[in-house]
C-alpha cells in the first residue's frame, strides 16, 4: 500500500518521552509523523493513531525507520511492528475513505468558516480566543476563528510565512492557557482573503505537545460544543 498523504493526531512515545502531535502520510506499513526533535532511527516507539470514525485512538508498535535530514520539515517514518490484521483493516478503511473523499473535494481552498472536509480527521469548532503567536520575535496577539484536535486558525492580516514553526499561546475556552510549538501549514495573506470575501490568516498544525496539551484541547472542545448547545 502506498503512502496517503493523511493528518491526524498521533500521539508517540519512547522510553524516555511522550508527545502529542500530528502526522503527514499513512500506508498500510507505517506513518509519517512531524516531530520537531524526531527520535533516532531503530528507535522503537508506542503510538496511538487517532484515525477518523474511531471512538478511541488506534494503538500500533513501530520502529523509526527514517529520519527527515536537514532542510526538509521536521518528521519521522515509524514502520509498525505486531500490527493485527483488525488493525490493519482499520488503517486500510480509514485511508479508503479518505481518497474517495479526495475525489469528491476540491483540494487548496482554505476558508475561515469552510464547509468541513470529509478528508480531514478531526473536525473544525467555531470558536472565538485570544491567541499570541511568535517566530524569532515577540509574541503577537491575534484571535483564533476555529480549532480542531489537531491545529487551530489564527485571524492575522500578516500571517507568518508556510511551514514556519510558531510558539502558540492561547486562552481556551473553559480551559484556561496552554502553549505548545505548531507549523503553518497554510495561510491567506490580506490581499487572497480580500479576493476571496473571507479574512486574512494562518492554519497552524500542533507539534511535538504533551499528554496535557490534548486534555485541555478536548476540554475545550467539549466546552464550545455545550455552549453551542445552550444555544
Amino acid at each position: 500500500m502506498e503512502r496517503a498523504p493523511f493528518v491526524f493526531p498521533i500521539r508517540f512515545a519512547t522510553q524516555n518521552i511522550a508527545v502529542q502531535t500530528t502526522t503527514r502520510e499513512l500506508s498500510g506499513h507505517g506513518v509519517s509523523v512531524r516531530c520537531l526533535e524526531p527520535p533516532s532511527a531503530g528507535t522503537f516507539i508506542a503510538m496511538k493513531l487517532y484515525l477518523p470514525g474511531a471512538r478511541d485512538g488506534l494503538s500500533a508498535d513501530g520502529v523509526v525507520l527514517e529520519v527527515a535530514p536537514p532542510g526538509r520539515e521536521s518528521g519521522f517514518w515509524a514502520e509498525f511492528r505486531n500490527l493485527t490484521a483488525g488493525a490493519r483493516a482499520q488503517i486500510a478503511e480509514a485511508i479508503g475513505r479518505r481518497e474517495r473523499a479526495s475525489s469528491a473535494v476540491p483540494i487548496g481552498s482554505v476558508a475561515v468558516q469552510p464547509a468541513e472536509d470529509p478528508r480531514r480527521s478531526f473536525p473544525r469548532y467555531e470558536a472565538r480566543f485570544a491567541v499570541r503567536f511568535a517566530t524569532v520575535q515577540d509574541f503577537v496577539l491575534e484571535y483564533a476563528a476555529n480549532i480542531s484536535a489537531g491545529g487551530v486558525f489564527i485571524l492575522s492580516d500578516d500571517p507568518p510565512p508556510l511551514k514556519a514553526v510558531v510558539r502558540v499561546e492561547m486562552e481556551l475556552p473553559g480551559a484556561g492557557t496552554v502553549a505548545t510549538r505548531g507549523q503553518v501549514v497554510h495561510r491567506l495573506s490580506k490581499e487572497e482573503a480580500a479576493q476571496r470575501g473571507t479574512l486574512a490568516g494562518a492554519g497552524v498544525q500542533f507539534l511535538d505537545a504533551d499528554d496535557r496539551f490534548r486534555e485541555r484541547i478536548d476540554a475545550a472542545i467539549a466546552h464550545i460544543l455545550a455552549d453551542g448547545a445552550k444555544k
